[in-house]
C-alpha cells in the first residue's frame, strides 16, 4: 500500500522530498518505493524523479565501478537515486526485449 501511496502523490505532482514529508518517511525510502514501482512496471515516466544527466552519470559510474558505484555517488546525489537509475535501465532493457 505504501508504494501505491507514493505513486499517487507522485502523480499528484509531489516531488520526492514532498512525498517523504507527507508520509513521514525518509526520501531514501521514497526512492526505494519508486525503484520497486519501476521494477514492477507500474511507473514509466521518470522525468520528475531523475534528470537525464543524473541517469547517464549513474550508468557511467556503474559501468566503470560496478561493485562500488553506490558509494562513489553518495556525495554527488541523493541516497537512493542511483537505485532508481538502475531500475530504469532494467525497465528499458525489458521494454527493448519485448519489442
Amino acid at each position: 500500500m505504501s508504494q501505491e501511496e507514493t505513486l499517487l502523490l507522485l502523480n499528484a505532482g509531489y516531488d520526492v522530498n514532498a512525498i517523504a514529508e507527507a508520509k513521514g518517511i525518509k526520501p531514501q525510502t521514497v526512492y526505494s518505493h519508486l525503484s520497486e514501482l519501476i521494477n514492477n512496471d507500474k511507473l514509466s515516466d521518470f522525468s520528475s524523479i531523475i534528470t537525464r544527466e543524473q541517469y547517464l552519470r549513474v550508468m557511467d559510474v556503474a559501468k566503470k565501478h560496478p561493485d562500488d558505484f553506490y558509494v562513489l555517488l553518495a556525495d554527488e546525489m541523493p541516497v537512493g537515486l542511483p537505485r532508481v537509475a538502475v531500475a530504469i535501465s532494467d525497465f528499458l532493457l525489458r521494454k527493448k526485449g519485448n519489442s
